[in-house]
């Protein structure tokens, strides 16, 4: 792969454009709403460009398993700038998947996982868990039986990123003692179907495991840490998504004429544009935090970081991608044009592990929990209103 000799936080701008530019060759601009509807939410030819040629599978692999071991600032990057080409490889899932298994690395088979990453031979899925699966829960959608032909799973989850094309899905359950791991199981073990998502450039998938023979490679998982490590990495894909519609809907406003002026000119579309600018500045701000909070930050800090970008990146995209529609006016709305495939992506990604409610909820939690933990006095837990009728009946 060409990146063996040349990955680096410095090197980080060739790596970008280099990516681009075989996105570019593989999946262009024009036509792409075609493709994506005809050879749905894996394109193969980029994966083989990217994932093996490139090896860009190899980049939250650590070096000593295969991987380049990169800075995760260089993931960051990349990740934004998949997202801002809506591109459909199992790169996102990968770094997930990677999180997950490097915190088991004295598992033979873990090592083996993470060395077909880095080589894009292998595609590992990851059931991401919830907010409630800690290492001391038993709340898990799985639970894990020892017999005398080994451990099996059973339970089931939705919304499975690239559970349709994974080789391995990487799963959280708990034995019959309560105790959490975490355990790899070979797809063909598994029951998976596709799921008819709004978004058509993401794979994803309802997974159901009946005593599906499985392999435990930790029972010391870090499902929070993990889970947060995917919240950053979605960030980094809805940031690219809202600064590649941002810079599409400016471009458009300068070039479109109406009524004999530019677009661009109106008072109205310069708000609309403006507050979509402050909103990706913020979303760059937070992924910006939240890539220090990986590399650096405690556990809490990576924890506060990740829903802040969570909701922060999910709001910009949101805005970002409404926004493109309604500048590019008619043709926005047509099935041809990219525009609704931005803002498909836009919205599965606010709810794919977690929506803006549940984040803030989060933040709420980890506020008042330290409050309480340094000695100080917490807020009353909030009290939510039921939401008002949409429309009001006199009789």
């Amino acid at each position: 792969m060409i990146l063996s000799s040349a990955t680096g936080a410095e090197d980080t701008a060739l790596l970008v454009d280099t990516v681009r530019a075989a996105v570019g060759r593989a999946d262009p601009a024009d036509g792409r709403t075609d493709r994506v509807y005809r050879d749905g939410a894996l394109d193969r030819e980029l994966w083989s460009v990217l994932g093996r040629e490139i090896g860009i599978g190899a980049l939250a692999v650590p070096e000593n398993l295969g991987g380049l071991g990169t800075s995760f600032a260089t993931v960051a990057a990349v990740l934004e700038t998949l997202g801002a080409e809506l591109t459909r490889v199992p790169v996102l899932g990968g770094v997930v998947a990677a999180a997950a298994l490097t915190r088991c690395t004295e598992h033979p088979l873990a090592g083996d996982l993470l060395e077909g990453i880095a080589s894009g031979a292998r595609i590992v899925a990851t059931v991401v868990p919830g907010d409630e699966c800690d290492a001391h829960s038993t709340e898990s959608a799985f639970r894990a039986v020892e017999g005398g032909s080994g451990v099996t799973l059973t339970g089931r989850a939705d919304f499975v990123l690239d559970g349709t094309v994974a080789d391995t899905l990487l799963i959280h359950a708990v034995d019959r003692y309560g105790a959490l791991g975490l355990y790899a199981v070979d797809r063909v073990h598994l029951t998976v179907e596709p799921m008819e998502a709004t978004d058509a450039t993401r794979d994803l998938a309802r997974v159901h495991a009946e005593n599906a023979p499985a392999t435990l490679l930790t029972d010391r998982p870090e499902p929070g840490r993990v889970r947060d490590r995917a919240l950053v990495a979605l960030a980094c894909d809805s940031l690219g998504v809202a600064r590649a519609c941002l810079d599409a809907a400016v471009a458009y406003a300068k070039e479109r004429v109406q009524f004999g002026r530019l677009i661009g000119e109106f008072q109205a579309v310069k708000h609309m544009l403006a507050e979509v600018a402050v909103a990706v500045e913020l979303a760059d701000s937070a992924v910006a935090h939240a890539v220090w909070a990986v590399e650096e930050g405690t556990d809490d800090e990576l924890a506060e970081a990740a829903a802040i970008a969570a909701i922060a990146c999910g709001d910009a995209a949101g805005l970002a991608t409404a926004t493109n529609v309604q500048v590019h006016g008619g043709i926005g709305f047509t099935w041809e044009h990219t525009a609704h495939l931005y803002y498909r992506r836009a919205l599965s990604s606010s709810v794919l592990w977690g929506t803006a409610d549940e984040h803030a909820q989060r933040l709420y939690r980890l506020a008042t929990g330290r409050a309480d933990r340094d000695g100080g006095t917490p807020s009353p837990e909030p009290v939510r209103e039921p939401a008002p009728a949409l429309f009001a009946t006199e009789h």
